[in-house]
């Protein structure tokens, strides 16, 4: 009893702080699920299930029935699917893929219905409130003499404001990326924390790979391939189908680059001590200097070592 009122104190506070200051409400998600992740390891599915619906009781009190939705979709059903499953005895890595899987329909479920409810007017709304937004920006940048330093360099005040525009469109279309994002990196990160305090319990569950023996699943590498095909196919035309792919992209891009490094570190590691420091200097300047190419190289890494398995590590778990 003792150890159910510590994990339904630890989980409610988090809860709260999820619900009550949105801007901590991802780190706070983290926090809450890694907590509830520990406490499936300790309960029953009674005292689980009791736990959670304390929880969602604490967030629904203290948020309008949207922000309860937004908060359920991102964050709260992937870390209460993971839960359930790590108290059957799912391992780390089937909680990892289901707990994403989860999150992007839950996100997909959420988009959706939002377009449903609103149609094209939502849109229409952050467009405009964008352009009023530009225009308040070249004001103060003409009122505080910054545009002088626009002029001095040869751009007028309407080429600032078509950049700003572009810029702004640019991030609006690529909002849902944000949003994927968000979430995934949400069960990750509650996945990892709940991960290193297991272990630092000796609970021996939700064991991880040492880092470079991880490697992106291949159908991960096939959704890559598909974005990049949708935003090649698109690109002239800038059409729905572009941003479909950008979108993909952007999602893709950063787990690619996470298991492109594991891949790099597997091979660094094959070397002697001495060989290893220098090509670890050498890369972190080259990444520093070259960022952006850094960033493509690492990423397609990652492609291509789940597609081919260089590293042969499907064949060892064969």
């Amino acid at each position: 009893m003792t150890r159910f009122i510590k994990i339904a104190l630890w989980t409610s506070a988090f809860a709260l702080l999820m619900a009550a200051v949105p801007f901590l409400a991802l780190p706070a998600a983290i926090l809450w699920g890694s907590s509830l992740l520990i406490g499936a390891l300790h309960l029953d599915t009674r005292g689980l299930t009791a736990i959670i619906i304390l929880n969602v009781l604490i967030v629904s009190s203290l948020t309008g029935l949207n922000n309860t939705i937004t908060l359920m979709c991102f964050f709260i059903i992937p870390a209460v699917m993971m839960s359930w499953w790590a108290q059957q005895g799912a391992d780390y890595y089937f909680l990892q893929r289901w707990g994403v899987i989860t999150a992007v329909i839950g996100v997909s479920l959420l988009l959706g219905w939002l377009y449903y409810k609103s149609g094209g007017l939502a849109m229409e709304q952050i467009e405009q409130q964008m352009q009023a937004q530009v225009e308040e920006t070249i004001k103060y940048y003409e009122d505080s003499g910054m545009m002088a330093l626009y002029e001095k360099q040869g751009l007028s005040s309407e080429e600032v404001k078509k950049a700003l525009l572009s810029f702004m469109h640019a991030a609006i279309r690529h909002l849902p990326a944000f949003y994927y994002l968000q979430s995934i990196m949400a069960v990750f990160f509650m996945l990892f924390l709940a991960s290193f305090l297991a272990q630092k319990r000796n609970l021996n569950r939700l064991i991880r790979k040492p880092f470079d023996q991880e490697i992106m699943p291949w159908q991960m590498a096939w959704v890559v391939i598909v974005g990049l095909v949708m935003w090649l196919w698109g690109r002239d035309q800038l059409s729905a189908i572009y941003y479909a792919g950008s979108n993909i992209l952007l999602i893709s891009v950063p787990i690619a680059l996470y298991y492109g490094l594991a891949a790099i570190v597997y091979m660094i590691r094959r070397f002697q001590k001495r060989t290893r420091k220098i090509l670890v200097i050498v890369l972190v300047v080259l990444s520093l200097l070259f960022t952006a190419s850094a960033i493509i190289f690492l990423t397609v890494i990652g492609l291509f070592d789940s597609l081919l398995d260089y590293r042969r590590l499907r064949t060892k778990e064969e």
